[in-house]
């Protein structure tokens, strides 16, 4: 891209919040010698991945690893499995000690039993699988080091029957499913080091989700949770109109789809300013908090632009005044606003399609309460088990309304659906 006087200054700083790509190095930080085709269902077509889960196993490394028996909870092919989080009507209070008695479950409007009751904090009976989707792109910069330190405190908290994966928005498998949070945190410095020598992404965020879906998530593995670090600035390119390299065999709605049939939990951590759900009053200011937020880490790591390399700012360039027309500029903000609101936008419904929920990372302090409150979500949570009156696995969706019995001042958090596809 050509720049032109005083233009380069203001475009510099606004394409590094938005986090747009100069260029798109594939480079990975995968730690095995031989990786496994992460990835590679996305290039499939819609008929070819909805193969049987059984037959996509037996060519994904990542998947075939499975836990040994002892480790997976046996449960009847019908069962399904909902777990749902129980506060207080300010939903600042967890309710513990309820029993599957105390738990009344209709499916589209017709009682069902509650066959299985398992606490979310039993991790031997109830082992977890994470997967933290890692955002590392342009518009990620500013809050790099305080995503690594946050998904450091995630490693720190994993109970000795957890394991973890990482996956970029390269739709890179930087490390594999594992016990061991030595590597898992190398790992993560890995992409440290590799971010701030300068090596640009794909930032391809909802298509890594998308493939950790698909191809991490099997049926056999134990309980999935998906942490999904990002700002969804890929959103614009997933759309009917979007700008793609490439064709591409899926678009946002068959990521929400895929979401919403999966059993995963996700959980969405945006490291950015919020600017969804704010009075129009406060979007200006949110918007030059943003972009001063680009300028104090790019003076931080003597960078001036986002490329195959970085290079070193001027001696003379950001104080030459910007000749970029203020009504131009105006519309280049509000186009970069609404960009940046679609992303997170959509990264927020990804959770919310889960049963999961949304945070802002916009300060290193929030780190520790950020992941405290997602781990003490996860082990508050009821795991909560029916055998359905209905036992067609017709693949329609099913309607679920879950509510403890005798407390209709008690909230009850979770999927409030499911589909009845084979397993």
């Amino acid at each position: 891209m050509k720049k032109r006087h005083g233009f380069g200054v203001v475009t510099a700083l606004l394409m590094v919040a938005l986090g747009c790509s100069i260029s798109a190095l594939p480079i990975s930080a995968q730690t095995t010698e031989n990786p496994p085709p992460f990835g590679s269902s996305l290039k499939r077509t819609k008929v070819e991945n909805e193969r049987p889960a059984k037959e996509e196993a037996g060519q994904n490394p990542a998947i075939n690893d499975l836990p040994p028996p002892e480790e997976i909870i046996k449960v009847n092919t019908s069962l399904v499995s909902l777990d749902v989080l129980v506060t207080d009507a300010t939903g600042s209070r967890y309710i513990s000690g309820l029993t599957k008695d105390d738990f009344v479950i209709t499916e589209d409007s017709q009682p069902q039993t509650v066959a299985t009751l398992t606490m979310g904090d039993d991790s031997a009976r109830l082992p977890r699988s994470i997967v933290l989707v890692f955002d590392r792109s342009g518009s990620q910069f500013p809050y790099l080091e305080a995503s690594i330190e946050a998904a450091k405190v995630l490693v720190n908290q994993l109970t000795p029957s957890d394991e973890m994966a990482i996956v970029t928005d390269d739709v890179e498998l930087a490390i594999g499913f594992t016990k061991d949070k030595k590597k898992l945190k190398q790992s993560l410095e890995s992409l440290k080091k590799l971010t701030l020598k300068g090596f640009q992404t794909r930032s391809l965020q909802f298509s890594a989700l998308l493939a950790t879906i698909r191809e991490l998530i099997d049926s056999n593995r134990k309980r999935p949770i998906i942490i999904f670090q990002t700002d969804g600035d890929e959103v614009d390119r997933l759309g009917p109109s979007g700008r793609q390299n490439s064709p591409r065999n899926y678009d946002l709605d068959t990521i929400y789809s895929e979401v919403e049939k999966s059993r995963t939990k996700i959980y969405t951590v945006i490291p950015n300013v919020r600017l969804i759900g704010i009075p129009k009053e406060e979007v200006a200011g949110q918007m030059r908090l943003m972009v001063e937020k680009g300028q104090l880490a790019r003076a931080k790591h003597k960078d001036m632009w986002y490329g195959a390399e970085r290079v070193p700012p001027k001696t003379n360039s950001s104080s030459q005044p910007s000749r970029f027309p203020e009504n131009l500029r105006e519309k280049l903000m509000e186009s970069i606003y609404d960009s940046l609101v679609k992303g997170q936008t959509a990264a927020a419904r990804v959770a919310d399609l889960t049963g999961g929920w949304t945070s802002f990372l916009e300060k290193q302090e929030q780190v520790n309460e950020i992941y405290a409150r997602i781990l003490a979500d996860i082990n508050h949570r009821y795991i909560l088990g029916y055998y359905p009156t209905n036992k067609e696995s017709d693949g329609k969706l099913r309607k679920v309304h879950i509510e403890v019995r005798g407390h209709p001042d008690y909230i009850v958090q979770g999927r409030t659906s499911y589909f009845a596809t084979p397993r």
